[in-house]
């Protein structure tokens, strides 16, 4: 879970952390209402419907077998409750991990539990819960996508400089592409060096993806390499100035 990175919200004065996958950390705030994870973990409702879920979206029918055999054993034996637990815990939907809760210690538990398991600690907790992995989860999806449009813009730059050059009878070298390139990270952080798309937000993403697209367009009107650079980049300094302004209003 160490590798993922967090995101920290609060909750009436609590803090509560997610992953950047929707994970939800169980343990610290079930101690918050005075309830332990691993007490909802061992219910045979909870373990009966983990089950499920694991079969329909993994099509995995053994662990309902398996709770179908747990569910004749006492439910108030020891022997029944670790059995439980362990079941869970195979299903890939419930995880681990050394350490103290203030260091990410603890029980974790996939998106599609967390808003079950925060419902039985308090109502209006579990309301909100859903509203904060979907706007985790919406995020992840918005980034992914700015990122394939950014990918897109720059194949389609790369072939409109290949096209052209070939137009004008020149040939096509990797470093004509490098430079277009350079000339795009210049735009977007003042500076020749290369960027790491890996590392750029949905809004960085989309940036880069307008001015490779911009770049594209002027290209096609034969505007030269320092005017490009000109343009280029105070067109970037113009969608960063409209994006401020929608945020404050």
């Amino acid at each position: 879970m160490s590798a993922l990175q967090l995101v920290k919200s609060e909750f009436q004065g609590n803090e509560i952390s997610f992953n950047e996958k929707g994970w939800f950390h169980a343990t610290p705030v079930a101690v918050k209402y005075g309830k332990d994870a691993t007490s909802w973990l061992q219910q045979r409702e909870t373990v009966e419907y983990i089950s499920a879920l694991a079969k329909h979206t993994m099509g995995n029918s053994g662990f309902l077998q398996e709770f179908n055999k747990i569910s004749k054993l006492d439910g108030s034996s020891a022997t029944s409750r670790t059995k439980l637990l362990t079941l869970v815990k195979k299903t890939g939907f419930v995880k681990t991990k050394a350490g103290a809760p203030e260091n990410g210690g603890g029980t974790w538990l996939h998106p599609k539990l967390a808003v079950a398991f925060s419902r039985w600690l308090d109502v209006n907790f579990g309301v909100w819960c859903d509203e904060q992995i979907d706007a985790i989860l919406r995020g992840n999806l918005d980034q992914k996508k700015a990122r394939h449009e950014a990918a897109s813009s720059f194949k389609v730059m790369q072939s409109a400089l290949q096209l052209i050059r070939e137009e004008q009878g020149k040939m096509t070298e990797s470093h004509h592409f490098s430079n277009e390139a350079r000339l795009i990270n210049y735009a977007v952080s003042g500076q020749f060096q290369s960027l790491d798309r890996n590392t750029l937000s949905a809004v960085e993403l989309d940036l880069l993806a307008k001015l490779e697209v911009k770049n594209t367009v002027l290209l096609g009107r034969g505007v030269d390499y320092d005017s490009r650079k000109t343009i280029l980049k105070q067109y970037a300094i113009d969608i960063r100035s409209t994006g401020q302004r929608k945020l404050a209003v």
